[in-house]
């Protein structure tokens, strides 16, 4: 496989060349097309993924047969994690928001590729206090009103997929109205109206593909 694109995974950013080529002898490469799972939640877990290109959803069902989406992970992003440590089933689906590229490491070699480089211990444990922080950031959000979660929601997706542009700060990773609602729990009818009013007020623009962000300080007090 091409080391470059390993090079760019966090988890690996200690890495020498030597390492970095026994990491590339372990990895399995699977492209998988646009809206494909990829793990489905219950299932057993003796995988590791590394993202190394594109971008997926991680979601749960709710008793009601209802997707949540929990976070948007994109190159660079791991996930399958938790299953390694303790041979339980997955606990979120993965879904292909674009075509993707992922690298695949079996639990075996994974475990013994921790053993023997504990910086990637290191790293998983940064990587995984922040989904934690996130996560209680959702539990929270989930007593704000829709304006609040969605204002957030934007702001999050800009500090992961923002890109400066002259209207503002672009969002380059594009979700449905229907995706979003299933992030911030509520209707696709309900984000489009809330997505119009923030428009009509100055806050984003939606002329393009990608919603733009004109008001980031007025979001953020969206928020507070």
């Amino acid at each position: 496989m091409d080391l470059s694109v390993l090079r760019k995974v966090p988890l690996f950013a200690e890495f020498d060349d030597e390492q970095i080529a026994e990491v590339g002898k372990l990895v399995q490469t699977r492209r998988v097309p646009k809206h494909q799972i990829i793990v489905y939640e219950g299932d057993p877990g003796d995988s590791f993924y590394v993202l190394l290109k594109g971008s997926v959803a991680v979601s749960r069902m709710t008793g009601e047969g209802k997707e949540t989406i929990l976070s948007i992970l994109k190159e660079g992003d791991f996930f399958g994690e938790m299953a390694l440590f303790n041979s339980s089933l997955r606990s979120a689906s993965v879904k292909t928001l674009t075509d993707v590229e992922v690298g695949l490491i079996t639990r075996a070699d994974f475990l013994d590729l921790l053993g023997k480089n504990p910086s990637i211990g290191r790293s998983l444990v940064i990587a995984l206090a922040e989904r934690l922080r996130e996560a209680n950031q959702l539990i929270a959000s989930a007593y704000q009103d829709i304006r609040s979660r969605l204002a957030t929601l934007l702001l999050k997706l800009s500090e992961k997929f923002g890109e400066q542009v002259p209207e503002g700060l672009r969002i380059t990773q594009r979700l449905t109205n229907q995706e979003m609602a299933s992030m911030v729990g509520t209707t696709r009818e309900t984000v489009n109206r809330t997505l119009n009013k923030f428009w009509d007020e100055g806050l984003i623009d939606m002329r393009t593909a990608h919603i733009v962000i004109k008001d980031v300080e007025g979001l953020g007090k969206l928020v507070q």
